[in-house]
């Protein structure tokens, strides 16, 4: 199984930007615009901030995924191991 690397400019990015959504463009390239205004609207609904606590937690455990959907598969393997 390869390891992944962590990689510093994602953590930055999520730290100062992934507010905004920006983490998102910057994995995805263009086609991340759909998650981008999501995270986005959800900052402004206050629910946005938990999700970026656990992209910040996911990137330093070099676990991080663009879709927060596949958080949810991550964590159901762990339970089953």
């Amino acid at each position: 199984m390869e390891e992944e690397k962590f990689d510093i400019w994602l953590f930055l990015i999520i730290l100062f930007f992934g507010w905004l959504g920006v983490d998102k463009f910057y994995v995805m390239k263009s086609a991340g615009w759909k998650l981008f205004l999501i995270k986005l609207i959800s900052n402004m609904c206050a629910i946005g901030e938990l999700w970026n606590i656990l992209d910040l937690i996911m990137c330093i455990i070099k676990k991080y995924k663009a879709d927060p959907r596949e958080y949810l598969d991550y964590i159901e393997n762990r339970r089953k191991k």
